[in-house]
């Protein structure tokens, strides 16, 4: 149904000829290869088949590593690429080197995921021309609202995210704790909950740098109680779940803690492992993002971009909100309109 509903939406672009009779071939880059990049893959491969004249180039690195993420910007750029979606790894490093040269050379540039941090670009729109994923804010605040459902009176609380520069899981963390505290921030990330309507942060959040193995020890030591006990934990990211085995062999002796909320769980992301994951009751709730979503309009917008078409600036893709009760339709949405 969701495959019809692309086709059709996107049946007007083919009546639109490639520019000048040239093949177009447009880029999407992910911070680095995983289970939830792989799905804006996806969409950037069929968003292109549809476009007579246009090819999907999608490649990243092998590791969330924003020198090698610049390489393959500067490899694209000297393949003479036509247009280029990047989710950004390091705004400040990506800035003042391949997204330069990109922009240098008039190849236009648009965010997905993860835009370019405002605080070192005055105007984010002087050099990328579009975002497109998730209103991370809100995301951020979502998880927090949730969390609040399942502890009403308040709790100790440990985050995890991936790096402490990455523009949009720092949004996410400040929308969680404006959420749990009722505050608002100047900037993100927000500042650490300290008794704020009965919400503590007992340490700093985790940092795991886009490492999966990292990510499920830092967990662990969270199911454990040691060396700090917290009664909630949020990964503002799927990290944690990206590798299943890993994820059930740590999970598993806890079980009971799950069973009984001695410690809630919330993680972000939807990938089918992570709602078997959901469904067995390993995690309390997962909400979701829309990486194909993303990779599609990356390539729309991109096309739109080049052929002197009217586009939107700004595309909030969908989240959703999954829980072992609704696991089998809550990743049912249509696709956002072309």
């Amino acid at each position: 149904m969701v495959r019809s509903l692309v086709l059709l939406a996107a049946f007007s672009l083919l009546i639109i000829p490639s520019v000048y009779g040239k093949e177009l071939k447009l880029a999407v880059v992910p911070k680095f290869n995983s289970v939830f990049f792989d799905q804006s893959k996806a969409g950037c491969i069929d968003a292109a088949a549809q476009i007579k004249g246009v090819e999907c180039i999608y490649r990243g690195p092998d590791i969330s590593n924003v020198r090698m993420q610049d390489q393959v910007i500067n490899q694209l750029i000297d393949e003479g690429i036509d247009g280029i979606a990047v989710a950004v790894t390091q705004s400040k490093y990506l800035v003042q080197n391949s997204l330069k040269r990109a922009k240098e050379a008039g190849i236009p540039i648009i965010t997905y995921d993860s835009d370019i941090d405002a605080s070192i670009n005055e105007d984010p729109n002087s050099l990328r021309l579009a975002y497109i994923g998730t209103d991370n804010f809100e995301l951020g605040k979502s998880l927090g609202e949730e969390l609040k459902k399942l502890r009403p009176n308040g709790g100790t609380l440990i985050m995890q995210s991936g790096r402490p520069d990455s523009p949009n899981l720092n949004l996410r963390l400040m929308g969680v704790r404006s959420a749990l505290s009722g505050k608002k921030y100047n900037e993100p990330p927000g500042e650490l909950l300290n008794n704020d309507l009965g919400w503590t942060e007992v340490r700093e959040p985790f940092f795991n740098f886009d490492q999966l193995a990292q990510s499920v020890n830092q967990m662990e030591s969270v199911m454990k109680g040691k060396p700090v006990k917290a009664d909630s934990f949020i990964a503002v990211g799927g990290w944690p779940q990206n590798d299943q085995a890993l994820y059930r062999k740590m999970i598993a002796p806890y079980q009971a803690k799950i069973n009984n909320n001695k410690v809630i769980i919330i993680i972000t992301d939807t990938s089918s492992e992570q709602l078997t994951m959901l469904e067995d009751h390993l995690v309390h709730i997962n909400i979701g993002q829309a990486p194909y979503e993303m990779g599609r309009q990356a390539i729309l917008t991109l096309y739109k971009i080049v052929t002197d078409q009217k586009y939107d600036k700004t595309i909030y893709t969908p989240i959703t909100f999954c829980t072992p009760e609704n696991v089998d339709t809550c990743t049912k949405t249509k696709v956002s309109g072309l």
